[in-house]
């Protein structure tokens, strides 16, 4: 005959707090246990890292020397890379804060993280679509992608947002063409579009456009992507679209003299690279491995790459990328090198808290599902009572 062992309904006081004690001597003993490490890759973000500050400071020599003078209230970090409120290249309104968040070299190390996470290799072909919007995030793609030792392949666009690289004499093209005579970087852009809506200089003055073509062809000697008036003439502007993502694909893949692309980069938000405004929407700031839904009504160099199989890193709102990687947003003064926990984190002993877990959650079973805890303090009670015989009166 199976005895029937009776239990209250509800738990005791004794039982909760012993419960509750528990639980706080275990969260006591797993604090003690944590401890600070370096974050995985740490030597290659630190590299990578250094070089994007090497770029900084090249840049804001540049700047010091061409003008405009750095106005402290809008780049109170003084980078020298964040550019004016409007000029004659400024095809797009921009951010500020996304600007001077982005001022920080040590985002070349969240990019590093994000390459190891897409798994590339040492001598890896990866393609590069960037814009002058920023121009920051631009030099820490270069530094991660050669401190990794890839073979980084850019087209860009020469015109910027607000803030970005839309100093006439300094656009990105111009920085990209000092940092690589400096010897900061070896990369360089192998074609160069205008820009603007459509990458066809759309919301540019023909002063505008003009000043950026002569840039981009006479002041870096850079090849041109842009449609024949043909072209321009015959094509429906979705055919127009289409014809310019083509035309990138097409030159990517030829740079690569038949290498795969294993990893794509989009800086900014340019239509041509990163889809129309749907799938600016649809891709998530930071690394795609997976093609978002409705890829079908996709279009851009990113959508056709991820189609493929192949990773996409999304370089786009900046701050929620900088509190992903615990980067400073909007810093006052200019971020030391290795600075962030995107080098650095807290851990917790991964033993010790599986073990005061485990003993939590038996103490919730012993107490509340089963009659183990009750039985146990009502012994403990018992043998309390009967102590010692006590003299009688």
């Amino acid at each position: 005959m199976k005895k029937i062992y009776w239990r209250p309904r509800a738990v005791s006081r004794t039982a909760l707090v012993l419960i509750a004690l528990g639980s706080l001597v275990g969260l006591f003993v797993v604090e003690l246990g944590k401890r600070e490490q370096d974050r995985p890759y740490f030597e290659e973000k630190m590299a990578a890292a250094q070089k994007a500050q090497e770029a900084f400071e090249a840049i804001k020599a540049e700047r010091n020397t061409l003008g405009p003078p750095i106005d402290p209230e809008v780049d109170p970090s003084e980078s020298g890379i964040i550019g004016l409120p409007m000029s004659a290249v400024t095809s797009v309104k921009g951010v500020l804060a996304a600007k001077q968040t982005a001022a920080n070299p040590n985002f070349a190390a969240a990019v590093v993280d994000m390459l190891k996470e897409a798994g590339v290799q040492e001598g890896d072909v990866v393609a590069l679509g960037c814009s002058g919007s920023f121009p920051s995030l631009n030099s820490c793609a270069y530094a991660a992608c050669e401190t990794l030792k890839l073979e980084p392949i850019v087209i860009c666009s020469a015109s910027a947002s607000e803030w970005g690289a839309n100093v006439p004499d300094l656009m990105w093209i111009d920085m990209e063409r000092i940092l690589n005579k400096a010897g900061v970087f070896q990369t360089r852009s192998i074609a160069a579009s205008v820009g603007g809506d459509d990458d066809m200089g759309r919301g540019l003055t023909e002063e505008g456009v003009k000043i950026v073509t002569e840039a981009i062809t006479q002041r870096n000697q850079l090849p041109l992507i842009r449609l024949s008036d043909e072209q321009i003439e015959t094509l429906s502007p979705t055919e127009r679209f289409d014809a310019i993502v083509a035309d990138r694909l097409s030159r990517y893949r030829k740079a690569a003299g038949g290498k795969p692309i294993k990893a794509y980069i989009n800086i900014g938000g340019g239509a041509i690279s990163s889809g129309r405004a749907i799938g600016k929407q649809m891709f998530r700031a930071g690394l795609n491995t997976r093609p978002p839904g409705r890829l079908q009504q996709l279009d851009g160099v990113m959508p056709q790459l991820i189609d493929e199989g192949i990773p996409c890193l999304h370089l786009v709102h900046v701050t929620d990328l900088a509190a992903r990687y615990q980067l400073p947003i909007q810093p006052q003064e200019a971020p030391s090198v290795g600075e962030g926990g995107v080098f650095r984190g807290i851990d917790y002993y991964r033993p010790l808290v599986i073990g005061v877990l485990v003993t939590v959650l038996a103490m919730l079973y012993g107490f509340i599902r089963s009659d183990i805890g009750f039985r146990l303090l009502r012994g403990a009670a018992r043998k309390k009572r009967e102590g010692h015989p006590e003299p009688m009166v």
